[in-house]
């Protein structure tokens, strides 16, 4: 056992930093896998509340979306954003950004394929810049899940805005941890006949009948998420909160 042990010691020390990373990036994909497959059998799809239009923005936009994209961007202060990175490289891939509006509105979601961005000297480079400086004003408010000026850092090199951003960040996954230790407390705080109207948005998870690491009861989650510093996934959240899978599958394909 003691050869063994040392053998792998040595095994481990002829990898490179490139190929550790490589091996936890590909352990944490297929962990993420487990985890899709075990959503998508117990849940229903997730259905989005907000009528929405997605736009493309890649060497082939219209200069007429453009102009219109920017024209809507100036008559709105609130943004939704996320990105995304290859899936085999982990180069910076993709910029989502939703303009929040009335649920009424058919809200447009731009897609920036950063891959596939026109000649920085073209008019529709140039058009791409102004839409995001219309979105990234001082007066904008941003939404985001996670720590959106680390994620955007690396799309800085392909030039179509620049940093700092001065706009008003709101850190939602933060919130939404306090958020969800409060009512989930109260809830099981209430007698059955007492539980308010607005608790019904969460779901109860009581007896997870898959791998109790990958879906466990929502007291439990709660308490692993809250005690332990860990932070909720977007995934995770919809799961918990509105008892349906957000599907990540075409993320992890890339």
């Amino acid at each position: 056992m003691k050869f063994q042990f040392c053998e792998a010691q040595m095994s481990g020390a002829h990898l490179s930093g490139a190929q550790l990373s490589s091996i936890r990036n590909k352990r944490r994909c297929e962990n993420q896998l487990d985890k899709e497959l075990t959503y998508e059998s117990s849940l229903p799809p997730y259905e989005p509340v907000h009528k929405y239009r997605i736009y493309f923005l890649h060497e082939l936009t219209s200069l007429e979306d453009s102009n219109h994209l920017i024209n809507l961007s100036q008559h709105r202060k609130c943004f939704a954003i996320d990105t995304e990175s290859n899936y085999g490289s982990n180069d910076p891939a993709l910029i989502q950004i939703l303009y929040i509006q009335p649920h009424d509105v058919e809200s447009p979601m731009l897609l920036v394929e950063v891959q596939f961005l026109p000649a920085i000297s073209s008019f529709t480079f140039i058009k791409i810049q102004q839409l995001f400086q219309s979105i990234f004003r001082n007066d904008s408010h941003l939404f985001t899940w996670s720590d959106i000026r680390r994620e955007l850092h690396p799309f800085t090199i392909y030039d179509i805005f620049s940093m700092p951003l001065y706009s008003y960040f709101h850190h939602v996954q933060g919130q939404f941890k306090s958020w969800f230790n409060q009512w989930i407390k109260k809830y099981y705080s209430l007698p059955a006949d007492h539980i308010d109207k607005d608790l019904n948005d969460i779901i109860i998870i009581d007896a997870p009948t898959h791998d109790p690491t990958l879906l466990l009861p929502t007291q439990l989650m709660n308490n692993k998420k809250f005690y332990s510093g860990e932070t909720w996934s977007l995934q995770d959240a919809v799961v918990y909160t509105f008892g349906q899978y957000l599907s990540k599958r075409e993320t992890l394909r890339r």
